[in-house]
């Protein structure tokens, strides 16, 4: 007799006897999301986003079994908002610069991240430095990558029957270590085909060689985006003898970037002649104006690029200052981006790198100490770590239908909502 289905938020998901609800939920096409379960792998229940209600009670679905007639809740409010938090932390306890990163497009980690809708870090970024082990033929071993989520040990001991790994230390010191005679995975059993090296969620352990080989819109987490042909309406014509409305005004400017994401902007195409119909540009690149104006606060300031310097900090400060809504876009301004990659080395070193030690510098080089020279920050921070940030649009840099979708939201006084098509880290 098949056992009544359980209720899987509103929808039947039908069971076998001994499944968990994850591996029904798996099975059924609508998994639950999670990083630390594996088919085949015992439940860990560590990574606590599989977190379900059943029957109004808390309980990991990867260790509850399934049974007749449950109730369980998983896509509420609350608990998506409970799993971008957990996620947020693992964010910034390690370093996750996904447009630099292999793993982009097909990393575990980054697709749940996208299906919770998680938009920036929020919290203050760790920027921890973690040792790298490169000394294995097959697989590289990066900890800064690292979340703990055990799949790799767990492997290691039950499918490859090795035990290659395992987690030591304790809070923010806990790591991966490596069983071999010197901590070295060159030095381990480990191979390239064992189940260890290739079930990371996350890229801290990647095979070699073959990084980058998917074209970005072709990986797993890659979604195509539908044409996105929403138009700010035409400035409105006032009646004779009054006064028309003042327009909106918006602000930009580049920080620690690329002006990668203001490429995306003029990516908007024929789309940006009906925007400056009914917005007026104060202060960008676009427009050449060094300063915001004074004619009065800006409705809207974008901000790309991170903090590298004293002069950074002042213009955010100023944006924050003259702005009433303020939008950190592309990875630089939400979570440091690349530039933030130096924040593991010491400034002074990478100074005496670059000017004085690295080979082919001309006799007599020397640091710059021009006093208009702004002052380099030990590390580069995003724009939350100093001022109020309103809203953040994620990308390397976002693209232009994103971007268009942020501005005509705001300009209709609603709040940015991205499709999931739309929100990327890379």
């Amino acid at each position: 007799m098949t056992p009544t289905p359980v209720l899987l938020d509103g929808i039947a998901l039908p069971f076998t006897e001994g499944e968990t609800l994850m591996q029904a939920s798996v099975r059924a096409g609508r998994p639950i999301p999670h990083l630390c379960w594996h088919e085949g792998l015992a439940p860990h229940a560590s990574c606590r986003l599989c977190v379900v209600r059943v029957d109004g009670r808390m309980s990991a679905a990867c260790a509850t079994r399934a049974a007749a007639g449950q109730v369980v809740e998983s896509e509420v409010p609350d608990l998506q908002a409970r799993r971008r938090a957990l996620l947020q932390m693992l964010f910034v306890e390690g370093n996750h610069f996904c447009p630099s990163c292999e793993k982009s497009g097909s990393c575990h980690l980054q697709g749940t991240a996208y299906d919770a809708g998680m938009l920036g870090p929020h919290w203050e970024e760790f920027y921890p430095s973690r040792a790298v082990d490169a000394s294995h033929p097959d697989v590289l071993l990066d900890r800064n990558r690292c979340i703990l989520c055990g799949l790799c040990v767990r492997a290691s001991r039950e499918v490859d029957g090795k035990g290659v790994f395992e987690i030591g230390g304790h809070g923010i010191g806990a790591h991966l270590v490596v069983d071999a005679p010197d901590g070295r995975l060159g030095s381990s059993t480990l191979r390239l085909n064992d189940l260890a090296a290739r079930i990371c969620p996350a890229g801290a352990l990647m095979p070699k060689r073959i990084g980058f080989a998917i074209p970005i819109g072709q990986r797993p987490h890659d979604v195509s985006p539908e044409p996105f042909t929403a138009r700010p309406e035409p400035a409105s014509v006032a009646p004779p003898g009054v006064p028309p409305p003042r327009k909106p005004r918006i602000a930009t400017v580049s920080l620690a970037g690329c002006f990668g994401c203001h490429m995306s902007l003029l990516d908007t195409d024929e789309r940006l002649l009906t925007l400056v119909d009914v917005v007026e540009l104060d202060r960008s690149p676009l427009t050449d104006l060094k300063h915001v104006s004074s004619l009065g606060d800006c409705d809207i300031g974008l901000i790309e690029g991170g903090l590298c310097n004293n002069e950074n900090v002042e213009v955010l400060r100023e944006f924050r200052a003259r702005c009433k809504v303020l939008v950190a876009v592309g990875a630089c301004a939400v979570n440091g981006g690349l530039p933030a990659q130096r924040n593991a080395l010491d400034v002074q070193d990478l100074l005496q790198s670059v000017y004085l030690t690295d080979p082919g510098l001309s006799p007599g080089a020397r640091i710059p100490d021009d006093p208009e020279l702004p002052l380099l920050l030990a590390n580069v921070h995003p724009l939350h770590e100093v001022v109020r940030i309103d809203h953040v649009l994620p990308g390397c840099p976002p693209t232009a239908d994103a971007i268009w979708q942020l501005l005509t939201a705001l300009l209709d006084g609603r709040t940015p909502q991205l499709t999931r098509a739309e929100l990327r880290y890379d």
